[in-house]
C-alpha cells in the first residue's frame, strides 16, 4: 500500500512539474519595429542632423534599442585615401512597456569620409528576443 502511495505521489508531482513548464510560459515572439525616419536611400550632408524616429512594439515586454551607424561603401572601416575617417555612431537606449515611440537627433561630424552608410537598428524584449533593422542612407557633399 504504502508503494502505491509514493507512486501516486511521484506521478502527480511529475505532472504538475510538466505542467509549470510548459511552452506556453516561454515568449519566443520577436519585438516589431516600425523606422518612419530615416528612409531607404535618404541622402545628408556632412555636418546634418539624421532624426530617427521608429515605433517598438512587443506583446510582453520591450528591453533596449542600438542604433548603430557605419561607412558600408567597402566594409574595409579603416582611413582611405582622402584621410578622412568613416564615421561610426554607436547609441543605446532603454524602454518599458509594451509599446514605445522613439524620436532621437543624431549629428553627422562636419567632415567625414561621404558615401553609403548602413543605418542598423536592433530591438530587444525583455526575454532576449531580437529584431534588426537595416536602412541604407547616404552621405554626399
Amino acid at each position: 500500500m504504502r508503494t502505491n502511495w509514493i507512486i501516486y505521489l511521484f506521478v502527480v508531482s511529475m505532472g504538475l512539474l510538466i505542467a509549470a513548464c510548459s511552452d506556453e510560459d516561454i515568449d519566443t515572439e520577436k519585438p516589431m519595429m516600425i523606422v518612419y525616419s530615416p528612409g531607404e536611400g535618404q541622402e545628408f550632408r556632412p555636418g546634418d542632423n539624421i532624426n530617427f524616429l521608429a515605433e517598438f512594439t512587443d506583446n510582453v515586454g520591450l528591453s533596449e534599442y542600438k542604433i548603430d551607424i557605419h561607412y558600408g561603401g567597402d566594409h574595409e572601416h579603416k582611413k582611405h585615401e582622402d584621410n578622412l575617417d568613416s564615421w561610426h555612431y554607436e547609441y543605446i537606449g532603454e524602454l518599458s512597456g509594451k509599446e514605445q515611440e522613439v524620436y532621437l537627433e543624431i549629428e553627422t561630424p562636419s567632415e567625414l569620409r561621404t558615401g553609403e552608410y548602413h543605418f542598423i537598428v536592433f530591438l530587444s524584449d525583455l526575454s532576449g528576443n531580437e529584431s534588426v533593422g537595416v536602412i541604407e542612407i547616404h552621405i554626399e557633399q
